[in-house]
């Protein structure tokens, strides 16, 4: 596998966690990356954070050894009844803020969301790469790229869609989040999925799932009949270079049982063991 591929966690599943804390606790379980959720209901939301608190934070990353932070904001860019200006403010007030947590160089990178439509994908596709064009300027202007991420339950729900989009759009700054999650529940191929998306893929998402009397339901990883080991060896094989990054559905995290720290430390030990039983098969 040469170079040993890296883990990251998404604070999406830490919603009530002191963001300090969580940068302390994901570095100690073994993480080697932790992925900033900033929507609105979570501590971290760029309204949230004045001057001194993203001093702190930023400060809190690099002290752990950690990169500047991936950050993740569904804001459903193009949904039906999408309030453009509104979702340009939005867009450009994370943008400032994944600016302002970077310390190490890298293009910041914030992933989201499409949204629902209306119609097909055929019918509205066009109109989509159309919308995205002012988005996408926000992401130039302050020198971010977007992680686009299909999405099942939407029409824009598979890795043909997703490619076809980066092209149709043709902007550097709109690339896509590799979650095969949302292709997996509705039984896609693992390999022909990493073929199309790793190319255009600057960052990733990692859990499992199923369906369940037709719909969805998301498992964490290794809770499901994902191939860890296959997942991590044809990602590998593919080059792709940021990390997997485990992600805990809201499914999970609304429970009222949910611990957040074991079920970090649960996903990180089943990442941990795919990638090493894919590392060792590619070594026989």
């Amino acid at each position: 596998m040469g170079n040993r591929m890296k883990l990251a966690y998404s604070t999406y599943g830490l919603q009530t966690a002191d963001p300090l804390e969580a940068v302390d606790r994901v570095q100690a379980i073994g993480y080697d990356a932790l992925e900033l959720n900033v929507g609105d209901a979570w501590p971290t939301a760029p309204a949230k954070l004045d001057g001194d608190s993203r001093q702190s934070l930023r400060d809190r990353y690099e002290a752990a050894g950690l990169p500047s932070p991936v950050l993740m904001h569904l804001i459903n860019l193009c949904a039906i009844d999408e309030d453009v200006e509104d979702k340009v403010r939005v867009l450009a007030g994370s943008c400032q803020l994944a600016n302002d947590l970077n310390f190490d160089g890298r293009r910041p990178v914030i992933t989201t969301t499409l949204g629902g439509q209306n119609g097909t994908w055929q019918e509205c596709r066009e109109r989509v790469a159309e919308r995205l064009s002012p988005y996408a300027r926000v992401a130039e202007d302050h020198g971010v790229t977007l992680a686009l991420e299909a999405h099942v339950g939407q029409e824009f729900n598979s890795p043909e869609k997703a490619v076809w989009l980066v092209e149709a759009v043709g902007h550097p700054c709109v690339r896509l989040n590799f979650d095969h999650s949302h292709f997996h529940v509705l039984g896609m191929e693992l390999q022909h999925c990493v073929d199309l998306c790793v190319p255009y893929a600057v960052h990733t998402h990692l859990k499992d799932g199923r369906m369940v009397d037709g719909k969805v339901q998301f498992l964490l990883p290794g809770d499901g009949d994902l191939d860890l080991e296959a997942y991590f060896r044809a990602v590998s094989a593919a080059g792709i270079d940021v990390p997997i990054t485990a992600e805990v559905s809201g499914q999970i995290w609304q429970r009222p049982d949910y611990d957040p720290w074991e079920t970090a430390a649960q996903c990180y030990r089943a990442m941990k063991g795919g990638m090493e039983r894919a590392k060792s098969q590619a070594t026989d």
